[in-house]
């Protein structure tokens, strides 16, 4: 072996002193992106949603029946979910472009799955899986979640935008391990 191809195996790679600081400096804005997001989709549920049926969230009576948002409220819930939730997972990983991308795939099939669940050909038999694990409270909300909810493809369209335009931000906002734009 060549000296030079030693000298490459046990010196670490150069990396621009700066490089880490951006990668932190990317995650939080990643970060803050998501939080925007959920911010808005929680503004959804304290003004265009009846509060009895949002679990944790509060009723604001000032807010309460004003349909802030119109016909976007119907379906901006299923468009923030995996777009913040996307953003929040990608911040926490190292800063590889497969990972960002499987963070949205995957919380886009979550999403799509729960909603999937809801559709009245499944979600009864769904329910009844879900009892053959016990009457635990986490089984019985679950089931509720899926017996009375409602399918609508308007939110798997929203679901699937939401999870493409997180990898886009994505795309713009972090860097590769090597500093370099993510492609």
């Amino acid at each position: 072996m060549s000296q030079v191809a030693v000298a490459r195996i046990a010196k670490p790679a150069n990396r621009h002193p700066t490089a880490s600081i951006a990668t932190g400096i990317a995650a939080a804005l990643t970060a803050a992106i998501g939080c925007l997001a959920l911010a808005l989709g929680l503004l959804v549920y304290l003004a265009d949603r009846d509060a009895r049926h949002a679990v944790l969230i509060p009723a604001v009576a000032a807010l309460a029946g004003s349909s802030l948002f119109g016909v976007l409220g119907q379906w901006l819930p299923s468009f923030v979910h995996p777009f913040a939730f996307s953003l929040f997972t990608a911040a926490a990983l190292p800063p590889r472009s497969a990972w960002r991308n499987g963070a949205c795939a995957a919380w886009c099939a979550v999403n799509l799955a729960f909603e999937v669940g809801q559709h009245p050909s499944v979600s009864v038999r769904l329910a009844e899986g879900l009892a053959s694990f016990g009457p635990s409270s986490r089984t019985r909300t679950l089931a509720d979640y899926f017996l009375r909810g409602t399918f609508d493809v308007g939110d798997i369209v929203a679901t699937v935008v939401g999870a493409v335009l997180a990898a886009g931000v994505l795309g713009l906002v972090q860097h590769d391990s090597e500093g370099n734009r993510a492609p």
